[in-house]
């Protein structure tokens, strides 16, 4: 742990601390509820655990499996105390394959493991007191009819897995819990709820057919598993997609490279700034990558002339926010970004382009990537002329300012400037 960011060690310590805790607690109050179980039933469901767990999926460092409807077949079955331990030394004896080779007890370091089962121990407690709130009782030959208590068990180890491991996730990208939570809300709970008819189901057909009910349920789980990894291939996809564009966008003109990032980086500043959300930061964030994407579409001739355009040059160049708009129309969860792609060359005063838009018929998002844009292009060597000083470029903010730009962004882009000479 020595290895790790002071604040993620605090954090996964905490971890263990409030496991320990609530263990003791919980097995105190639950022990005279224990369900003593065969050991070959026992081995088998931990067998069943470290297999769905070695074909775990996994997406933006959050990881998926299957493994959950095991969890609930064993909790229903066998009892908060038993799924814990099954699902525990399922976790710990996993195999997972990387791009290194693969990832299991011995190659991996203890505190990760560790933490691990206390992510999963802590939603099995916590949800089995819920489970019990809301009518659910110990299984006794008899499975329990009612499905209520399953469902709110499944609601509680939902929000309390995903909110430990977000907090992860917010410590290591430096982004709100909040954001975080919400990042990896749909997909979690895509997994979980999925999976939970299956545990029912599950634990129905084992407590009719044993071992024997267990294999009639294994095929629709498995194409449960091969469902969600196509999907998540194709977040991936998309990912790679946006990342492809960037490329080629940079390929096509030598000014770009850098540009964008940097007008993403500017823009982030100032809608930080503006106290916007996470999410809206990030939106914005993958707005200001793509918002010159357009380029491709115009000659390299154009593109990359080193002396002044001519009129009909620059109307050729002016045509790229629309090209921009037109690539991107078409993928899907861009539509909050369209705007701003399309409509980063406007003006605060309607004398912009494309269409010569005002300043009320467009979000305060375009203005923040427009003045961001511009800063950076008056920062920078051109073909035609030198970077200007920073000095220079502050008067020329200041100078069009109410005109060009928008003043609320121009004031929060000054207040950002004094916070970081501080």
């Amino acid at each position: 742990m020595k290895k790790l960011p002071l604040n993620l060690t605090i954090y996964i310590i905490t971890i263990y601390i409030i496991t320990f805790i609530s263990f003791l607690v919980f097995f105190k109050l639950e022990h005279t509820n224990f369900c003593s179980m065969r050991f070959d039933i026992f081995l088998f469901f931990v067998f069943l655990t470290t297999l769905t767990e070695s074909f775990t999926v996994t997406y933006r460092n959050i990881s998926f499996s299957t493994s959950f409807s095991i969890t609930v077949a064993s909790f229903i079955l066998f009892g908060a105390i038993n799924a814990i331990l099954i699902l525990v030394l399922g976790v710990a004896f996993r195999v997972l394959k990387n791009n290194n080779g693969y990832k299991h007890i011995l190659n991996t370091p203890f505190y990760g493991t560790l933490f691990n089962c206390c992510g999963f121990t802590l939603p099995i407690i916590f949800g089995n007191y819920f489970y019990k709130i809301v009518g659910g009782t110990t299984y006794n030959g008899k499975l329990n009819t009612n499905l209520l208590p399953i469902i709110v068990f499944g609601v509680v180890f939902y929000i309390i897995n995903t909110f430990i491991i977000s907090i992860v996730y917010s410590i290591t990208s430096n982004k709100g819990i909040l954001y975080s939570f919400l990042s990896n809300f749909k997909l979690v709970l895509l997994n979980t709820f999925a999976m939970t008819p299956f545990g029912i189901l599950l634990a129905y057909l084992f407590n009719l057919y044993s071992y024997g009910g267990v294999f009639l349920i294994l095929v629709p789980i498995v194409l449960a598993r091969y469902t969600f990894s196509l999907y998540i291939q194709t977040k991936s996809q998309y990912v790679q997609t946006l990342d492809a564009l960037m490329l080629a966008m940079e390929a096509r003109d030598k000014y770009t490279e850098g540009h964008s990032k940097r007008v993403a980086e500017i823009s982030v500043s100032i809608a930080k700034e503006l106290k916007y959300s996470q999410f809206k930061i990030e939106q914005l964030n993958m707005a200001a990558l793509l918002h010159d994407v357009g380029k491709i579409g115009i000659d390299d001739h154009i593109l990359n002339k080193p002396g002044k355009l001519t009129n009909e040059e620059f109307d050729t160049i002016k045509t790229h926010p629309q090209i921009g708009y037109n690539i991107l129309k078409d993928i899907k969860n861009l539509e909050s970004i369209l705007p701003i792609v399309h409509y980063h060359h406007e003006r605060y005063d309607g004398k912009g382009y494309p269409d010569g838009k005002k300043a009320e018929e467009l979000s305060l998002d375009v203005f923040i990537v427009q003045l961001a844009d511009s800063i950076d292009a008056m920062s920078t060597d051109r073909p035609y002329r030198k970077a200007l000083q920073p000095d220079v470029v502050i008067e020329e903010v200041k100078k069009y300012s109410g005109t060009q730009f928008h003043p609320k962004v121009v004031e929060a882009y000054f207040k950002m400037l004094e916070k970081q000479k501080k």
